[in-house]
């Protein structure tokens, strides 16, 4: 049988910068978002492959993640050329206020402990994920920066919407403990006002294909840093362990 969707359906995300790719880029990007939606980590879910240590392992990544957005957000507004380009930044902060109080309570409901989603350390993945974003925004351009964050972002209301019927069918999960997933539909509004901003900035640029090219680098680039984040956790299923221990997280379980 095949896997069950949530609202957001299979497909959210196919149509991030359709209207600035070429057909060709298009497809080489569906392709690592397919890769993305059917990873081992959330195909596992269907089979009860995953287990809860890769929950819990994902939980603290996700939460370096979250305490890192308002830095990179702020960043981003920063580097913003224009007011309208600043504006759209800073109204896209709403929607993910309480990002972090709903992951503590799908913690919770898996065996994390809020205390642990202070000062969690981040995996060579995250690390990998997280270090791109700085990238973009001290070394390439505001078009860029704001297209690998809209990437991860998009990418990740998708995968929500893959994951929470299963984690509810197979693990148990009320709809309370998995507010964290249905929230990120509250980013489904700024994906397309960030569309038409990115489509008007490489439109307006001086040389508009080497901002397409530029921008394309710029997304493929974020998902080969999404899968390093998802294969990571799911090689290290018990590196939530040494979060509380003080051991390097990527030892724990190999002698």
């Amino acid at each position: 049988m095949p896997p069950r969707y949530g609202r957001y359906g299979h497909a959210l995300g196919s149509t991030f910068l359709a209207n600035v790719f070429t057909p060709a880029q298009q497809d080489a990007l569906r392709e690592k978002r397919r890769q993305l939606l059917n990873h081992p980590l959330w195909h596992g879910l269907d089979n009860q492959q995953t287990s809860l240590g890769h929950l819990r392992t994902f939980t603290l990544q996700d939460a370096w993640l979250i305490r890192e957005v308002h830095r990179l957000d702020g960043l981003a507004i920063a580097k913003a050329p224009d007011a309208d380009s600043a504006d759209y930044l800073i109204h896209k902060l709403t929607p993910k206020q309480g990002a972090l109080k709903s992951l503590q309570a799908f913690g919770r409901a898996i065996g994390v402990e809020s205390a642990q989603l202070v000062n969690p350390v981040p995996l060579a993945g995250c690390t990998a994920l997280t270090t791109q974003f700085y990238y973009h925004l001290v070394r390439s351009s505001f078009t860029e920066a704001i297209a690998c964050i809209g990437a991860s972002e998009t990418i990740f209301v998708a995968i929500c919407g893959r994951i929470e019927q299963p984690l509810k069918d197979h693990y148990g999960l009320s709809d309370e403990a998995l507010t964290f997933f249905s929230f990120h539909e509250n980013l489904e509004t700024p994906e397309a006002h960030m569309n038409a901003l990115i489509e008007r900035l490489v439109t307006e640029s001086v040389d508009p294909d080497a901002a397409r090219a530029a921008v394309f680098g710029a997304v493929n680039l974020c998902y080969d840093c999404e899968q390093l984040f998802y294969d990571t956790v799911w090689q290290h299923p018990d590196a939530h362990l040494a979060q509380t221990e003080g051991a390097n997280p990527e030892a724990v379980g190999r002698s």
